[in-house]
């Protein structure tokens, strides 16, 4: 690291490089004024999406900031890859751009984010060709082959491929690269290390990713299909846990408490009465579309998991919000998601986490933060409980929550606690 002198004698150093240059003394091979240009390009396309200029503001800022260090570092922008930008991250800043602290060492992740944002601009655009940021697949590694079998043969969604595809690269880094020398000592090995420490449901993943793995490996003469039969799993009691949920009337403040004055109260307000009417998962409204919505028919088709789709019937209150939204708040934008981010730039929600944001904001707004757990499944399991409650059957409960086995849901069965207190018979031994 830079000694305080040492700083101020490279500041001058190139302040002195940069005046010879500006005058001709010195030739520069970089292309700084035309770097600038695409800068100015990119700004204009985040005006276009609806950033503000406030945020436009920090987004020039970083990228001059980026763009005046590959200069100085003569490096071009065409030559830029992730062992540039990690190189950038790290550097003594002296740069002095914009008033910059002279201080500065390193430069911030959400600064970082900027700069990558603009890269991957200028590489969709094709207005600067930057080769080594394009990502080129694998086609040594075990798991870019694995995770296209996932997807072409069992049929789950993405989020459950990547999962498995995550916790398959952790275990071959125990078990060793080459499958033929795999055994079910070493699986068991491999397994029961990673099993230390965590909840019985992680453990439970780790082992279906494992067992999904070995398929995998089977299906192409790589291992014995019998190692599936090594895979330990985790002690669990079935239907033990008792679903957490909240009232009717809990239910309906969370609701209420959305803003609908704003875009972002507007929006939620519509994701919470899926979630509370529908019991619908998170991933299903993340990839909810707006063709999906028959306003005629007040029907709603749902993408659920393994890619079976189904129509709801969509309840009034919940047509009006979506309604609400899509009229007043949702961005004009051509994504055809239903839901989308409140601020530029306009894309649709990411993932299921996004849905649990939306929820665990409301159960703050309400007072409720100590509930657990904070997440869509908080609704799906209250709307089931509830109903059960009210005196609905399994059959239709399952059927609202689209359960392939009505086995599934009898879990529900333990939460009306009045009709089995009406059940219960004496323990054995206690007197009457």
């Amino acid at each position: 690291m830079l000694v305080p002198e040492g700083r101020e004698f490279l500041l001058g150093t190139l302040k002195l490089v940069q005046f010879l240059e500006d005058h001709g003394c010195i030739a520069h091979p970089g292309e700084l004024d035309a770097n600038l240009r695409h800068l100015d390009a990119f700004l204009g396309h985040c005006r276009a999406q609806g950033y503000r200029s406030g945020g436009i503001q920090k987004y020039r800022n970083s990228c001059r900031h980026f763009l005046y260090w590959l200069h100085r570092s003569r490096i071009s922008i065409m030559d830029v890859d992730n062992e540039t930008l990690e190189r950038f991250q790290q550097h003594d800043c002296v740069c002095s751009v914009d008033r910059r602290n002279t201080r500065q060492r390193g430069v911030s992740t959400r600064e970082m984010s900027r700069i990558r944002s603009f890269v991957h601009y200028l590489n969709e655009t094709d207005s600067v060709i930057i080769q080594k940021m394009i990502p080129q697949p694998d086609a040594g590694s075990a798991m870019g082959p694995f995770e296209e079998w996932l997807r072409r043969h069992r049929g789950i969604s993405e989020g459950s491929i990547l999962r498995h595809t995550r916790q398959a690269a952790m275990l071959v880094e125990d078990l060793g690269p080459d499958p033929r020398l795999y055994d079910a000592a070493g699986i068991r090995r491999a397994l029961l290390s990673r099993y230390d420490g965590v909840a019985p449901s992680h453990a439970n993943k780790l082992a279906g990713s494992m067992r999904m793995y070995l398929r995998y490996l089977a299906v192409n003469d790589l291992c014995s299909l019998s190692l599936i039969d090594a895979v330990p799993t985790a002690t669990t009691w079935r239907l033990a846990p008792l679903p957490r949920y909240i009232n009717p009337e809990q239910v309906e403040h969370v609701i209420s408490c959305c803003d609908v004055s704003t875009p972002k109260g507007c929006r939620d307000k519509a994701i919470l009465l899926l979630l509370a009417r529908l019991a619908l998962r998170a991933g299903d409204i993340v990839a909810l579309r707006l063709e999906d919505i028959d306003w005629r028919g007040a029907l709603v088709r749902v993408r659920g998991k393994s890619k079976r789709e189904e129509c709801l019937p969509l309840p009034q209150d919940a047509g009006d919000g979506i309604l609400d939204y899509v009229e007043k708040a949702r961005p004009r934008v051509a994504e055809r998601q239903v839901f989308l981010r409140t601020m530029a730039p306009y894309r649709p929600l990411a993932s299921g986490h996004a849905i649990t944001s939306v929820v665990v904001r409301a159960l703050k707004r309400a007072g409720l933060e100590e509930v657990r757990p904070q997440g869509a499944y908080l609704f799906r399991h209250s709307a089931a409980t509830n109903l059960l409650r009210s005196g609905q059957s399994l059959e239709t409960i399952s059927a609202l929550l689209r359960h392939k086995s009505m086995d599934t849901t009898t879990i529900y069965a333990k939460t009306d606690a009045p009709m089995l207190l009406g059940i219960a018979q004496p323990w054995i031994g206690e007197k009457s």
